[in-house]
């Protein structure tokens, strides 16, 4: 447990490890409470944990129009107070700022959730599921997300299974990581997959085929995947914009006030398409979060990347939506023996996994990228993959002129020893999906297989970032996961601090158990560190007068109780720019 000392003594270090900020003005109007210089929203009576500043914890808070414009004493705070004040009563909750998701697929996630979940315990159990869910829902193509590795051999899924079901309707299922596909033959026939269908990236995304060279109906990595899927149903900007719209309330409930997205579903090649969708629905006043957006390049070519990246930019550049970032799908993911390893796979020793790119391509399109000022933001879930992107961006760092960058690598399954020093040496952040590192069956026991010791036992490891005097940040990753799908990132805190499963105080933590983040690190890495990542730490992401007024309220103080209580906090109330976003 942690006392309020000891979180003042932590989080003092951290904001010494953090820029000078200037602090950033309003854009919009002032409010009628504004005009006479009195403030919209005065908080007191309960703990405020501002994550950095002159002091971490306040007594009062004081919001005018979309800014923060007092956090200290109470009699400051009230000074404030006008007739059209209002004032909240915390009555002994928490405030604090609102959560950065640092790394995200929101209209992924809506799309893939909105299907059927086989979030469940074997393969068996799935059919049955599948089977039901098909009679329920008579018409059209059968879609769901959710399914583990572990319900399957080594081969995957097979259409064969599904084709017993649905033999006349096509199916496609999305395995929990995102990075694999399990669809029946109808879905083949209709994205016209066969024996003598070119994979898209031989060895990397591919059609898994059986001893005749018939696709077996299980398909890797994205750009496979998204050949089936756009043939079966074909994502149109209308469907995502329902999809996203019934989404956004539940972000404004678990407290999410900035994202990261991560990548997109592309509508063809055009990724931008997607993105204005939060644009719109920002000119419609219903979107609850502001967002730093990505241009994903998924594989060759890339000597167009700064100008694909640029156009995106423009198109899509307001108040609260911007794209700024390159995302680079680096690798896949140990489920599929995908990501690329520096050892072989223990139990596949005749792979290594693999890459998009070949090294030169990785070298020239992160020294193009950095030469133009765009930030980076890696998949890397091998430790190949991260090393080679390290050595490009420190060559990039070498060749290109001075600036202040912002790069960042995510996932980090497994590092090298001698890689993690270089994230505090180079500057590059280190992004972790803090539920992912729990003692769950997928890390045990898959990955346990696919690294062997002594690696099975070295898995995610951000103190030894941290302490080496790098940066990390969190972000759910949602919809993808190993195990726990989730886009609460109270979820994700609990678990980067205990390293155990939720709702299991006994549980096995994950080894090595020093990793563990405390409460303080783990709420610094899903809002300061998180913003510092996307470049709205000056902006959002600790609660300092001039900043926006970016906060939520939780019904218990997660930095003072039991971690193995943190997800059972509710977030009763959220607001985003100076306005009430949700409330209960």
């Amino acid at each position: 447990m942690l006392t309020v000392a000891a979180v003042a003594a932590a989080t003092t270090a951290m904001a010494a490890c953090t820029p000078t900020r200037e602090s950033p003005s309003s854009s919009s109007a002032p409010s009628t409470a504004a005009a006479d210089g009195k403030a919209d929203f005065v908080f007191r009576n309960g703990p405020i944990y501002t994550v950095a500043g002159p002091d971490p914890w306040a007594k009062a808070l004081a919001v005018t129009g979309t800014t923060i414009t007092h956090v200290g004493d109470e009699a400051g705070a009230m000074a404030l107070v006008g007739d059209k004040t209002r004032v909240v009563d915390l009555n002994g909750r928490l405030l604090m700022p609102g959560f950065v998701e640092a790394h995200i697929h929101p209209f992924m996630g809506a799309f893939l959730t909105s299907g059927l979940d086989l979030q469940l315990p074997t393969g068996a159990d799935a059919l049955a599921a599948i089977a039901k869910y098909a009679a329920d829902n008579p018409v059209g193509p059968v879609r769901g997300f959710g399914w583990r590795v572990d319900m399957f051999g080594p081969e995957g899924p097979n259409r064969a299974d599904l084709d017993r079901i649905l033999p006349d309707r096509p199916a496609f299922f999305f395995a929990i990581d995102g990075h694999s596909l399990w669809v029946n033959s109808k879905a083949l026939q209709i994205a016209g997959v066969d024996r003598n269908t070119p994979d898209p990236i031989p060895g990397f995304s591919y059609f898994v085929r059986d001893t005749k060279g018939d696709p077996t109906g299980y398909v890797l990595e994205v750009v496979a995947e998204l050949q089936v899927v756009n043939a079966v149903e074909p994502i149109s900007p209308e469907t995502m914009a329902k999809l996203l719209a019934s989404w956004t309330p539940k972000a404004a409930q678990a407290g999410i006030t900035s994202v990261f997205d991560a990548g997109v579903p592309p509508i063809g090649e055009d990724q931008a398409a997607i993105l204005e969708l939060y644009v719109d629905a920002e000119k419609r006043g219903e979107l609850p979060f502001r967002v730093v957006a990505s241009y994903a390049v998924k594989g060759p070519p890339v000597d167009d990347t700064v100008a694909k990246m640029t156009e995106v930019r423009n198109r899509v550049n307001t108040e609260l939506v911007q794209a700024t970032v390159v995302k680079i799908v680096g690798d896949g993911t140990q489920g599929g023996y995908t990501a690329w390893l520096l050892e072989p796979y223990a139990d596949k020793p005749d792979t290594t996994g693999g890459s998009p790119f070949t090294e030169e391509q990785w070298h020239r399109m992160i020294r193009d990228v950095d030469a133009a000022g765009f930030d980076l933001h890696v998949h890397a879930c091998g430790e190949h993959t991260a090393r080679v992107a390290l050595d490009a961006i420190d060559e990039a760092i070498a060749a290109n002129p001075p600036r202040e960058r912002r790069h960042a690598i995510a996932h980090l399954v497994y590092v090298d020893d001698s890689d993690n020093p270089r994230f505090g040496k180079l500057g590059v952040i280190a992004q972790f999906s803090a539920n992912w590192l729990s003692a769950d069956p997928d890390t045990v026991t898959n990955m346990g297989a696919r690294y062997g010791s002594p690696r099975k036992d070295l898995l995610y490891r951000p103190q030894d970032v941290l302490k080496s005097g790098g940066r990390i940040s969190l972000g759910t990753d949602w919809p993808a996961a190993g195990y726990f799908s989730t886009y609460k990132p109270l979820d994700s805190i609990q678990i980067g601090v205990t390293r155990q499963l939720i709702g299991q105080p006994d549980a096995p933590v994950l080894e090595p158990a020093d990793q563990r983040l405390s409460v303080v690190e783990a709420v610094h890495a899903n809002t300061l560190g998180a913003a510092y990542q996307i470049r709205l730490d000056d902006k959002v992401g600790s609660l300092e007068t001039g900043k926006l007024a970016d906060l939520i309220v939780l019904d218990k103080n997660i930095l003072d109780g039991d971690p193995h209580d943190i997800h059972q906090a509710a977030v009763t109330m959220t607001m985003m720019n100076g306005q009430i976003r949700h409330e209960v």
